[in-house]
């Protein structure tokens, strides 16, 4: 006979602990593997939204797998299993055949998907293994879905925020023309300070981000969307303009998004992103959420969108989410920083292969540039060499794996990969985080999303108890974060041991022979490292206890209202997004109210209050937009990241004008990075006055530029010859330096020749360095030498002379302002910090323009013998 007759003797499972029983590919489930599954169908059914925390080498794709499949067999459910990329999809459909369970890979562009295997998944005949790009797609590939699993949850933030963002970047070729346009219609809604910096193109070394105040863009709405519709709908006759598929996105729900700017960016997304607008996800009945680390509640609200997610984890709170051993270094305590590429580039060469994580795309470019220069026997590998498979660089011989944005998913065990490298901390991903990082100082929502990152990032290479791996520290954050107790107490106690180890071995080691040995040590296992081991463990033990007694403290209390505003915050954006402004008031209230008065949550406070400031603007209340614009300065340290005259803002707190403020925005941004590092403070301020010090150009020039970064100026060491010695920048003033102080005579003039090369930096400036006539431009001069010759005089004009000696003694007295301003970080309050510093300034005369006239009271032009 041709036909198969079914059969009913096949019945279904009425647990997931009776299929994987059935399935017989397995001995056993792990005790917590048990008993997450039988708490999820405690909750399934009645839960729309339900995360499982099962750290790395505890079996996180079996308790996933068995979740799809008893929903598939027993259900009859279409389920959708998503991953990151296409090797981690590619590996996780191999992993569930192993154990039994029926599933296809579909992973390419929808047109190339086997039609049989997509007809399977459609009749839940198989589990669909994809990544997440094929929910987040204005033409998702899975719309009618019963179940989405999201295998490493928190991975998915990426993709959600790029799903919500359209993001116009000056920098590539086909959106300039767009940023342009948009810049021009907002520019005289845009700080002073961030006009600069774009139209001069200033360096910014915080990528600082502002917010574009909602209540002032709204009225330029239709202008905004005529723009970006004629400019997105333009295409090259074969495809459309990229950005055409994001701005469909939020095009009609523009009134519910915030617009912010940097030098090079602007864009435009809601506050959260509202997934249950968007189809593919929200017709799944049920949403499981799988991650090695769930993190602190709120955190998967917050990136996905829902109000309400039930949590299961059931590993103790202080349990050690990263398996095996780390040895965590930073380099930039150990060296001074023009040791540091050749110590990157020394340490690189001790292992075969190397994994280094970057925060952005941009900042991973420039690394790029400098392993191609210097190791260019290492093959470099980007995140497209790896999107099926890490097997090319598992087998090379000498590669380095650079990824941007990616801190999960990518399990290099034992020999792969020995050595990882983590550039600038993640504490902001996506241009929002950057604004409530470099403007607001949001510190205490950022530090739990920081810290999950951070145990995910560390993962990567030390897969197993007995695996090990070396991880260097470096860039932008790590002092602001890593070396403060309290976000190490979100850490579990054994990477807080780790670090612990690390920091003390700072003093110790500061040569790179000593380095290589240390960590030769390390990656041979020797005898001697026994003795580390021993250590390590014994301090994870007391920081165990340490970490129970906190727990029961009412000091952990206190960040329990950051928690305990997710759902409103959620709730917030639907309500925006619906136009009931009421119940947007409602929601933001109720945030307000669970934040407190708490000091700490005072950047936050800010947040809100300006966002009830936007509702209130569109409820057309004047009086109380005004008011809680008001709030919202007053609760934040920074206050320029509203315009006060735009709004005619009258708060009650010190205000030191917007110059003022600007400079102390960038100092107290600079200190900030030091964290309670005070002698990394002390080496990198000790050689600025050694540079200062010095008669050689190279090392003066060096200090002359840190110089100039401590004390809120933009500044530029420009190449080559002929060019300036120095730039400081900062709003409308350029001062320009030509440094001459390796001289022999201090009693003879200054030579003519001298004089005309300061002279052209006016013009080279003009020519060079993206300013116009109507920047005030100063040209000084460093030179003990005190007087020019008559002849020289008509060369002399518009230039200024000023005594190396001087110019020390005042970097001199300005270092004790710095150094206690650091203490007051370290035991006070931001604003206790920034109210002494701000005092010093002004009664020191340290503002940028008392500096400058301290600069130019000497007009070379004057002092002719």
């Amino acid at each position: 006979m041709a036909f198969k007759i079914p059969t009913n003797n096949s019945s279904k499972p009425s647990s997931t602990i009776e299929l994987f029983n059935k399935l017989g590919k397995l001995d056993r489930l792990s005790l917590q593997q048990g008993q997450s599954l039988e708490e999820y169908e405690k909750l399934s059914g009645n839960n729309s939204d339900i995360a499982i925390e099962m750290p790395a080498g505890h079996g996180k794709t079996l308790v996933g797998g068995l979740i799809a499949e008893f929903n598939r067999v027993s259900k009859g459910k279409r389920v959708v299993y998503c991953c990151a990329t296409r090797q981690l999809a590619s590996q996780t459909h191999n992993l569930l055949l192993s154990y039994g369970i029926k599933s296809v890979l579909l992973v390419n562009k929808v047109k190339d998907f086997s039609e049989k295997d997509y007809r399977l998944y459609q009749r839940s005949s198989s589990i669909a293994v994809t990544t997440y790009s094929h929910i987040f797609n204005t033409n998702p590939a899975f719309k009618d879905s019963n179940l989405i699993i999201f295998d490493d949850a928190h991975a998915t933030e990426y993709s959600i925020n790029d799903f919500w963002t359209l993001e116009i970047n000056s920098y590539k070729k086909n959106h300039a023309e767009i940023f342009n346009a948009l810049y021009s219609i907002l520019k005289d809604l845009i700080p002073k300070h961030t006009q600069d910096k774009i139209d001069y193109k200033i360096h910014d070394p915080l990528d600082s981000v502002d917010i574009i105040p909602h209540p002032l863009w709204i009225e330029r709405i239709e202008s905004i969307k005529e723009l970006l519709n004629v400019a997105t709908n333009k295409h090259d006759g074969t495809k459309k303009h990229e950005l055409s598929y994001s701005w469909s996105i939020i095009r009609d729900y523009l009134h519910a998004c915030q617009l912010y700017i940097s030098q090079d960016t602007i864009a435009i997304k809601p506050i959260i992103a509202p997934n249950k607008y968007h189809s593919a996800f929200n017709a799944a009945q049920e949403r499981v959420y799988m991650s090695a680390t769930i993190g602190a509640n709120g955190e998967l609200e917050r990136v996905f969108g829902v109000p309400d997610i039930k949590r299961i984890s059931k590993f103790s709170k202080g349990a050690n989410k990263v398996s095996g051993r780390r040895l965590l270094l930073f380099p930039e305590d150990h060296f001074e920083q023009e040791e540091l590429p050749n110590v990157l580039i020394e340490t690189i060469k001790m292992q075969p292969r190397v994994l280094m994580l970057f925060p952005s795309k941009k900042s991973l470019d420039r690394y790029k540039e400098f392993l191609i220069e210097n190791i260019p026997e290492y093959t470099i590998f980007l995140s497209e060499d790896i999107e099926d498979s890490l097997d090319k660089f598992k087998c090379s011989e000498k590669g380095i794996l650079l990824l941007a944005g990616r801190y999960e998913g990518i399990d290099l065990k034992d020999s792969d990969c020995r050595l990882q490298i983590i550039v600038d901390l993640p504490v902001a991903v996506g241009i929002s985080e950057r604004f409530l990082q470099t403007r607001l100082r949001v510190t205490e929502i950022l530090r739990d999303r920081l810290a999950t990152r951070l145990l995910q990032g560390l993962g990567r290479c030390t897969r197993g108890t007995n695996d090990y791996a070396a991880v260097l520290f470096v860039g932008k954050n790590v002092g602001e974060y890593l070396n403060k107790n309290d976000f190490r107490k979100l850490l579990p106690p054994e990477i807080d041991a780790e670090l612990e180890f690390g920091f003390g071995q700072i003093d110790n080691i500061k040569d790179i022979t000593n380095w290589k040995d240390s960590l030769k040590l390390f990656f041979d296992q020797s005898h001697e490292w026994e003795e580390v081991e021993d250590y390590i463990k014994s301090t994870t033990d007391q920081k165990q206890q340490e970490r129970e007694e906190f727990y029961k403290s009412e000091e952990s209390e206190k960040f329990k209202g950051i928690e305990k505003c997710s759902i409103n915050e959620v709730n917030f954006q639907y309500s925006l997004m619906e136009k009931d402004y009421e119940k947007c008031n409602q929601e933001a209230f109720c945030i307000i109210e669970n934040l407190g008065r708490n000091p700490i949550f005072k950047g936050y406070r800010a947040l809100w209050n300006y966002n009830i400031a936007c509702i209130y603007n569109q409820m057309g209340d004047n009086n109380k937009k005004i008011s809680f614009l008001n709030k919202a300065l007053s609760a934040s340290t920074n206050k320029l990241w509203i315009d006060r005259e735009l709004f005619e803002l009258k708060t009650e707190d010190t205000f030191y004008g917007n110059e003022v403020e600007a400079q102390l925005n960038e100092i107290m941004n600079k200190l900030s990075t030091y964290g309670d590092r005070d002698k990394k403070f002390e080496r990198d301020w000790d050689k600025i006055i050694e540079g200062l010090s010095n008669k050689k150009a190279d090392i003066y020039e060096v200090a002359l530029y840190g110089y100039g970064t401590f004390l809120g100026f933009g500044t530029t060491r420009p190449p080559g010859k002929g060019t300036p010695d120095g730039i400081w920048d900062f709003l409308n003033y350029t001062l320009v330096y030509e440094a001459k102080t390796n001289i022999e005579d201090e009693t003879t003039a200054i030579p003519l020749d001298d004089i005309r090369q300061a002279g052209f930096h006016k013009k080279w400036i003009l020519e060079h360095h993206n300013s116009n006539e109507e920047r005030d431009i100063k040209v000084i001069i460093l030179c003990e030498k005190n007087y020019i010759e008559e002849y020289a005089k008509h060369a002399a004009d518009d230039i200024f002379l000023v005594s190396p000696t001087e110019f020390l003694e005042k970097a001199i007295l300005y270092g004790n302002i710095l150094r206690e301003t650091i203490q007051k970080l370290k035991i006070s309050t931001e604003d206790d910090a920034k109210q002494y510093l701000a005092t010093k300034l002004v009664d020191e005369k340290f503002t940028i323009l008392e500096i400058i006239i301290w600069l130019t009271k000497l007009e070379l032009k004057t002092v002719v013998n």
